[in-house]
Parts: structure tokens; sequence; C-alpha cells
């Protein structure tokens, strides 16, 4: 598993953080970290490029893109 922490410039109170999280969940080989609402960053552990792909797609659809 690597650790990466992503921005998403989205995150703007911890309710955000809340469904970044619950997201982060239905991704297999993605586990939600921490997060970070003055930084709009969220950190995970991903096991594969595929997953970290996966992520940033599901967040994507929750409406919290990543940051390119």
């Amino acid at each position: 598993m690597e650790t990466i922490t992503l921005v998403i410039p989205a995150i703007n109170c911890n309710h955000c953080i809340m469904t970044v999280k619950r997201e982060s969940g239905f991704v297999d080989g993605a586990e939600f970290v921490s997060g970070d609402v003055e930084g709009k960053t969220a950190t995970f552990q991903v096991a594969s490029a595929a997953a970290l792909e996966s992520l940033k797609t599901a967040l994507a659809e929750a409406g919290y893109p990543v940051a390119a």
C-alpha cells in the first residue's frame, strides 16, 4: 500500500471530509487515512494505480474532484 495525499478543492468543512471518507469506502484497494479542511486535502492508502484512478473517479462523481 502506498500513502498518497490528494488536493480536493471542494472540501470546505468536516461534513465534506465525512463524504470523502464514505465515498472512498466503496473503492476496492483504497483506504481513507485522514482529511484536512484547512489544507483542502485528504490522505489515503492505495494498493495500486488502478485503485487510485477508481478513487479519483468515485470522488469526482460525488462532487469532490481531485485537483490536477
